[in-house]
């Protein structure tokens, strides 16, 4: 098992052990991925409960894929903790369910409040899983410290914010949205320290394996509406991108960044906000701190449509390494009529031929086995790919997304399959939805994913 302890609130106390004696309040942040990687999400977490709780104990255990459920159980009494709290999406969501259930047989007075997409998109399924007390479907920071400090007051009140299973039935609580970063800490990387140092995290870091690399947002949110994303969710309920998109001041964060590549010795930042460059202005200021106050080399996701000649020069000479942007699919057609992605592939060429111009690197994402996409769709998703030469493309399996139009979709056309944790977007070859007329059939995918695999094993650079 792979755990990191914090104990106490400063970034330089030391780590507590597993038998740690000290009574303070504990809190297990937990959540499931393919491999070590950062949980951002729950690292503003500990951060704000840090901030807000006196003597608060910290800790953080991953769950793999290979992990077994007795054995991180195991780890996760050894904590002691008072509160398990849970980030996820349904890709990580149902392989997680089991090591919770276990959990929660050993420690039934231990409550389980479970966040991120997973919470946000599905709360009412969600807190219908017996071993989950909570859950929070909007920001978490506020509502889990006023949850604490229930737990140690002993008071039975409802907390703002969080659904909740009572004897009397559900509390379904509002969604609640941080609409001024400012009153937000920043991350608390110290959660995923080992041995004071977080370099043997790799957070898709295929820019260079041979740099210390670290995730950073500048902001929270997404203005568009993609119908395969959750920000569809988020926006629907939220009343729009107004309020919704939110940044840090640029400053304040360039100054944190100076900080975070001090304490960890950083080589390259990524950027994880879902579209950096949709608002120019910010982005210019923003990026022109970061040159002359940080001077490392950095990555960003963007669109095509903001893949501007101006946007793209700009920030090559700022430092930029390389663009992350989405292709979906290489059928135009598809796209707008399922996606909700209305730009060209004439525009996608455009954006990456300009990216590549001023000397930015190409991370090109698409995703095969969507619902009513043909063979002919599939293998013009492979042209446009071949056609851009990105230096690295990912391809995904498509996942139905609770919550999602494309979900809605494939509910409303009998194309939805059973629950099940081997539904993944890794690896490729396996639908996620129902063989149906005018979809792929199941050896379509599997001859598919073949042709797919031989190009990206020929053609990506995973050391750029």
């Amino acid at each position: 098992m792979r755990t990191w302890a914090r104990c106490g609130r400063g970034d330089d106390d030391p780590p507590a052990s597993a038998t740690d004696p000290c009574d303070r309040f504990g809190i297990l942040f937990t959540f499931f991925q393919r491999e070590a990687v950062y949980s951002l999400g729950l690292a503003a977490l500990s951060a704000y409960v840090k901030a807000a709780v006196p003597d608060v104990r910290t800790h953080l255990l991953p769950v793999f894929p290979h992990d077994d459920p007795a054995d991180t159980l195991r780890a996760a009494a050894a904590l002691r903790p008072r509160l398990i709290a849970v980030s996820a999406m349904w890709p990580t969501w149902l392989p997680l369910v089991p090591h919770l259930r276990a959990w929660k047989r050993a420690l039934p007075d231990v409550p389980i409040v479970v966040g991120g997409y997973q919470g946000i998109v599905d709360p009412e399924g969600t807190l219908a899983e017996p071993c989950v007390d909570f859950v929070c479907a909007g920001d978490g920071e506020q509502p889990l410290v006023d949850v604490i400090r229930r737990l140690q007051s002993g008071d039975a009140a409802a907390v703002a914010g969080l659904w909740e299973k009572r004897a009397d039935g559900v509390v379904r609580a509002a969604p609640p949205l941080v609409r001024d970063l400012a009153t937000l800490p920043f991350p608390d990387y110290a959660l995923f320290e080992r041995d004071g140092g977080i370099g043997y995290l790799k957070p898709n870091a295929v820019e260079s394996l041979r740099l210390t690399s670290l995730p950073v947002l500048s902001g929270r949110g997404c203005p568009y509406r993609c119908a395969y994303c959750s920000n569809t969710t988020l926006l629907d309920r939220h009343g729009g991108k107004g309020g919704l998109l939110r940044k840090h001041d640029p400053e304040a964060l360039v100054a944190e960044l100076g900080r975070l590549r001090d304490r960890y010795h950083v080589d390259f930042f990524q950027f994880w906000d879902e579209e950096f460059l949709y608002e120019p202005r910010y982005a210019r200021a923003r990026l022109g701190l970061h040159h002359r106050e940080i001077g490392l080399p950095f990555s960003i996701f963007a669109r095509p449509e903001t893949m501007t000649d101006e946007a793209c020069r700009f920030a090559a000479a700022m430092g930029c390494h390389s663009i992350w942007f989405g292709v979906e699919s290489g059928s135009e057609r598809y796209r707008r009529r399922y996606l909700e992605r209305r730009m060209s592939n004439a525009r996608i060429l455009a954006a990456a031929a300009t990216a590549r111009r001023h000397g930015i690197k190409r991370m090109a994402f698409a995703m095969v086995g969507l619902p009513f996409e043909s063979a002919a769709d599939v293998r013009g998703t492979l042209a446009l790919c071949r056609a851009i030469g990105a230096e690295l493309t990912i391809v995904s399996q498509f996942l139905p997304m609770p919550g999602t139009p494309l979900h809605e979709l494939c509910r409303a056309a009998g194309l939805l399959l059973a629950p099940s944790a081997e539904q993944q977007i890794w690896p490729l070859g396996t639908l996620n939805v129902r063989e149906h007329a005018d979809g792929l059939s199941a050896a379509e995918m599997r001859m598919l994913a073949g042709e797919i695999m031989a190009h990206l094993e020929r053609s990506n650079a995973r050391d750029v």
